[in-house]
């Protein structure tokens, strides 16, 4: 099987990784003395977020899909002992247009227990030639996790698929690059408290949301039950309305006495409306911009130094629809391909690229053919009129006629046309 590889950009891969730690109790048995004991240990959880054009891409039977590889390294630095594993990984797309217009991002999750203790942390990404590194150092104390970590979400609901994005009864949808733009209303966030004594008295949380200069941008205070020795919480805060820029997000425990119990802050980022839209430099069919200049313009374009070619095409896409326009050459190499002419190269498909699909295809009918040639008429509602004829009977076909002003119509190819057509004005 023939695989296309498909490399969206050069250089290295960008990915976010974002380890939240929680405290545990497991249960240990001594299998010699018939005992079983408790012992509180550190989960660390790592949520890596991968955006989708970041990935080398494959194709095979219509199915596009980026193989990749990450080593992971736990290093602990107290003492002479580390952690090194590998995950495997395949991610799917249903189109780069698609991917484009939804901006998908990939999830992995994954995690392992450790002790108190400072470590570092090496996660790689592979992908083919690609490749990126994420790496910090991580201090866990007793002390520093009465709360655990703050986990960013894009969604927190009743837990239905039982996936490894699970906690207790909940989906939690883990958002490692702490970035909320205009498809996010609500920042979620989903947090542990410990060492709680049950009785009939609350804990009041205050989730606290300040711009970098410090001002409160939102504030609430949310009630919660000592039912339990620790309480998983979860929260949305309405973020619409808060302009661009980076903020910190506060959560501070209080007993019924309003006296501080524990307290944990991380921060995220609101997108700028300007910066919303999807960078496309470097996508498939991003320089392809021959169909809609004229010939002039084009070759002024081909002539640009590099600089030049960009910021031209910059432009370009600014006042065009890439994600309409990756359709169509998709789907122009998939329905018009003529051996190894990819089927944005044929004329129907140079056309449908140009055009969009047309309203309306004429077929003639077997008896109608007689010793004319197949032929498909193109219609727009606008009134462009474009017909193809199949002159060779290979499945080739070639624009004889056309009432679009800037194409050119082949008046030496009518006579493979049935005379009705002829007659019809085309």
């Amino acid at each position: 099987m023939m695989l296309l590889a498909l490399l969206l950009s050069a250089g290295d891969i960008r990915f976010f990784a974002d380890p939240v730690v929680y405290r545990e109790h497991i249960e240990l048995e001594d299998t010699v003395e018939h005992t079983l004991t408790t012992e509180e240990v550190y989960y660390i959880e790592f949520n890596c977020e991968i955006p989708y054009q970041e990935l080398q891409y494959q194709s095979a039977e219509k199915i596009i899909y980026a193989n990749a590889v990450m080593p992971f390294a736990l290093i602990d630095l107290d003492h002479a002992d580390s952690l090194i594993d590998t995950l495997y990984r395949q991610f799917t797309i249903p189109s780069f247009s698609y991917a484009a217009k939804e901006q998908l991002s990939f999830l992995v999750q994954f995690g392992t227990y450790a002790t108190e203790g400072r470590f570092k942390y090496r996660i790689e990404l592979l992908s083919g030639a690609k490749r990126g590194i994420s790496e910090d150092e991580l201090e866990i104390t007793r002390e520093r996790y009465t709360l655990s970590d703050i986990n960013l979400a894009s969604e927190i609901t009743i837990d239905t698929a039982g996936d490894n994005l699970r906690k207790g009864n909940l989906r939690v949808i883990p958002r490692p690059s702490r970035l909320f733009d205009s498809r996010f209303r609500h920042l979620f966030f989903y947090y542990e408290i410990y060492d709680i004594t049950p009785d009939n008295d609350t804990l009041t949380a205050v989730y606290t949301v300040t711009d970098g200069e410090g001002k409160t941008i939102r504030k609430v205070t949310r009630k919660i039950e000592k039912a339990f020795t620790s309480q998983a919480v979860d929260c949305g805060i309405d973020i619409q309305n808060i302009p661009a820029g980076e903020y910190r997000l506060a959560v501070a425990i209080e007993d019924n006495h309003a006296n501080p119990i524990a307290e944990k802050a991380t921060w995220f980022r609101i997108a700028d409306t300007k910066q919303r839209e999807v960078s496309f430099e470097g996508m498939p069919f991003y320089d392809e911009i021959e169909y809609f200049l004229d010939p002039r313009d084009y070759n002024k374009f081909k002539q640009l130094p590099g600089d030049g070619k960009k910021a031209y095409l910059e432009r370009f896409w600014r006042t065009h629809n890439y994600n309409e326009i990756a359709e169509r050459f998709e789907y122009a190499d998939e329905h018009y391909r003529l051996g190894d002419t990819p089927g944005r190269k044929t004329d129907r498909g140079r056309i449908h690229v140009k055009y969009g699909q047309p309203d309306e295809i004429e077929f003639p009918l077997p008896l109608q053919l007689h010793e004319s040639k197949p032929y498909e008429h193109w219609q727009y509602v606008n009134g462009q009129q474009f017909v193809f004829v199949d002159i060779r009977g290979v499945n080739d076909y070639v624009l004889v006629w056309t009432n679009a002003i800037g194409e050119r119509s082949q008046p030496t190819l009518y006579k493979y046309l049935p005379p009705g057509i002829i007659d019809a004005g085309y």
